[in-house]
């Protein structure tokens, strides 16, 4: 547009604008830490945006944008032909799309050669899924009602807190997360929704037709109904901190020695117990803490060790709980945990 204003507008698969704005510094490459609280995704979408640059001794910056993306919500169908044929189903069956957006202020916070913006970003996501029952499927009491099939649906919602700290020092990223049915984007104990069949009598349950979730009919007051599918609800944070050794010793940037860092790195993913009883699941709260040093051989190969835990705490306080406990090393416990080791190489092209 001029000097102060640029208009963009991308399509094709990409980070989404939510939660994706902060990635984990983990060599861990299993998952990124899939399911212990630390967000993110890529998905094919249509997205557009406005940067305003306003200048200034800290090169101010603000980006507005706006996504339409694929809803997916990570229900795969129960047979490999279905998923081989069209993969999961229920978010495009709901005849909507998913809608992001993302708002972000970045300015210059140190001014040292080779120094990244900083960043404050707040983003969120809203989206649809719906389960369908065919005639065939539907529990033989309540045929009669539902001649036709039936149908029931349920909604994502999710924002993001994320900031984003670089200096000559260290850099400081943190975000925090809160919201409903995020399993897509690999937080929410990765649980997606639950049947609320509370105040139903004489309840049956039929498959849907992907076969990926279970839906409850009953009656209330004696009128034969679909019973609520409610999303399961999450909340949590991750934070990493990284830290130049070699930077801090000054040593020459063509030397061996200057390839030195390290990296802290925490995450955490709460959901409410009550949320995880009611899909008779073990998972409540699950974390992770890593340490990772990394030395830079040259500009296409690092050596990287890490060191992590892994730790999932349950829903229920006994073995009698719907869920139940873990059992670690044979014997029922609140917690689970799993400590790595992990060496390798990291090539860049």
């Amino acid at each position: 547009m001029d000097d102060k204003n640029t208009v963009f507008l991308l399509f094709g698969q990409d980070w989404t604008p939510f939660g994706s704005s902060t990635i984990p510094n983990l060599f861990e490459t299993t998952g990124l830490g899939l399911g212990y609280g630390t967000l993110y995704e890529r998905l094919p979408q249509v997205r557009t945006g406005w940067v305003h640059n306003v200048g200034g001794p800290s090169n101010l910056k603000f980006l507005s944008e706006f996504a339409v993306t694929l809803p997916a919500f990570g229900n795969t169908p129960a047979n490999v032909a279905d998923q081989l044929g069209f993969g999961e189903r229920q978010g495009v069956d709901s005849g909507q799309p998913e809608v992001q957006g993302r708002i972000v202020t970045q300015w210059q916070l140190d001014k040292a050669p080779g120094v990244a913006p900083a960043q404050f970003i707040v983003s969120a996501v809203h989206a649809s899924r719906k389960a369908l029952v065919t005639a065939a499927a539907v529990p033989a009491a309540f045929k009669a009602a539902f001649p036709n099939g039936a149908e029931v649906s349920s909604r994502r919602y999710g924002y993001t807190v994320e900031l984003q700290l670089p200096t000559r020092a260290f850099t400081w990223t943190g975000k925090y997360f809160h919201g409903e049915d995020l399993r897509f984007y690999f937080v929410g104990g990765l649980y997606s929704n639950f049947n609320d069949t509370f105040g139903l009598t004489g309840t049956a349950t039929g498959a849907s037709i992907d076969g990926s979730s279970t839906v409850a009919f009953g009656l209330q007051n004696g009128v034969p109904v679909v019973a609520p599918q409610l999303p399961v609800r999450t909340q949590g944070y991750s934070t990493d901190l990284s830290l130049p050794f070699s930077r801090w010793a000054h040593a020459n940037p063509a030397g061996r020695s200057a390839g030195w860092s390290a990296n802290l790195h925490y995450s955490i993913d709460m959901v409410p117990a009550r949320d995880a009883r009611r899909l008779s699941g073990v998972r409540g709260k699950t974390d992770l803490a890593a340490f990772t040093l990394t030395f830079k051989i040259n500009p296409l190969v690092s050596i990287i060790g890490e060191e992590s835990m892994y730790r999932t705490r349950a829903a229920n306080s006994t073995s009698n709980s719907a869920g139940g406990l873990f059992l670690l090393r044979g014997i029922p416990s609140r917690e689970w945990h799993d400590i790595r080791t992990e060496i390798g190489p990291i090539f860049t092209f």
